[in-house]
């Protein structure tokens, strides 16, 4: 996914005259930030996983905020197996908190 559709799915997703959520902004911005031609390598999945299986796990719209880290693990089956690890340890902790 390239900046534009990314901005426009953003756009979409609210009305004309509708505030951005600060988070919305932010996570553009980190996306921004992170944006390459080819799209996230395993290095920089490995270094923000964490972040996106809090968000996921926290209800927010993880792949919205982050749809490069979203399209890598779809494409990669060791980050994914890594996503997939950091997901169950950290769903059963919830869990286990309660």
């Amino acid at each position: 996914m390239n900046i534009r559709a990314i901005i426009q799915k953003i756009k979409k997703s609210f009305s004309p005259h509708e505030e951005l959520p600060n988070q919305t902004v932010l996570g553009f911005l980190h996306v921004r930030e992170s944006v390459q031609e080819e799209g996230c390598s395993c290095d920089e999945v490995f270094t923000r996983i964490d972040e996106y299986v809090e968000r996921e796990v926290g209800t927010r719209d993880a792949e919205d905020l982050m749809p490069l880290i979203r399209e890598h693990l779809d494409l990669c089956p060791e980050c994914c197996e890594e996503y997939e690890a950091l997901l169950d340890v950290n769903e059963k902790t919830s869990q286990e908190h309660k």
